[in-house]
């Protein structure tokens, strides 16, 4: 089979794909994904399209030495992540199955088990991916920040959370400092877990934002998270770090032209740890 009439196969297979799915889903909600997954399942048709072209579907053993396993696959994982429900996953396989039964090159029945498989699969883990990456953006949302004076905001992090969620709330914290106009902040990592150079490097991400802003940024309770820092290439000596978060709040509060008591500071402390 040419390449141009693999194309107009494929293009055949997918306008199949659409129309049985609008018949087929339940829920209007799955309908509504139906361009979207059409989309997503353009590799998976071409690639049974070539796969169909090679001959290699003729059992199930050599197609799963074939890609289309894994584009069947990552189609069930892309309707995870566009939240369409169980039965709409379910439409898939037989969906594309029909397209190509449309346009008059059947699937070997053979291939329909290992396809139903692969996509189940995707989909579950999907989903899995999906539920945790949702949990984890809920945690880190949840990461306290609040003003400890005036024009000065502080970002306590706490727990385990990857890179990229870290990266989302230092963001977030960086929309507030613009917003309140703030001279200085503090970033504690005292209770931030399990250290690694991407995480740091999420983190330090705040002091970049607070210069953009023209604020001075203090980071407090970082020694169990030095190295990592290092490893980042970040230039550690010009950081600004204390031990803790009272040495933080009277080295951000100097930023602003504000001194602190010498008892402020310590009931500040007691008052991050709930006493």
């Amino acid at each position: 089979m040419e390449e141009e009439e693999l194309r107009r196969l494929a293009e055949a297979v997918l306008a199949g794909f659409a129309a049985r799915y609008g018949e087929r889903a339940t829920f209007d909600v799955d309908r509504a994904l139906c361009d979207e997954l059409t989309a997503e399942a353009r590799p998976a048709a071409e690639s049974l399209c070539l796969a169909l072209a090679l001959d290699a579907t003729g059992d199930a053993l050599s197609l799963s030495h074939h890609e289309s396993l894994t584009m069947v696959s990552l189609l069930g994982r892309r309707a995870a992540f566009l939240d369409a429900r169980p039965t709409s996953a379910a439409l898939l396989v037989p969906c594309l199955v029909a397209g190509f039964d449309d346009s008059g090159f059947a699937l070997p029945a053979t291939a329909l088990e290992a396809l139903n498989s692969a996509c189940l699969e995707g989909y579950v883990g999907g989903r899995e991916e999906s539920v945790r990456e949702h949990a984890a953006r809920r945690a880190a949302q949840a990461l306290p920040s609040f003003p400890v004076a005036e024009r000065v905001r502080a970002l306590i992090l706490t727990g385990v959370h990857d890179s990229e969620v870290l990266r989302e709330r230092v963001e977030a914290f960086g929309r507030e400092l613009h917003r309140s106009d703030a001279a200085a902040c503090i970033v504690d990592l005292s209770a931030l877990h399990e250290p690694s150079r991407r995480r740091a490097a999420a983190v330090l991400s705040t002091d970049e934002v607070s210069r953009m802003l023209g604020a001075q940024c203090v980071f407090s309770g970082v020694a169990a998270w030095e190295e990592c820092m290092r490893e980042t290439g970040a230039d550690f000596d010009l950081l600004v770090c204390e031990t803790d978060f009272e040495r933080a709040l009277r080295v951000a509060l100097r930023a602003t032209g504000v001194s602190i008591r010498p008892d402020l500071g310590r009931k500040v402390k007691d008052l991050l740890r709930g006493r």
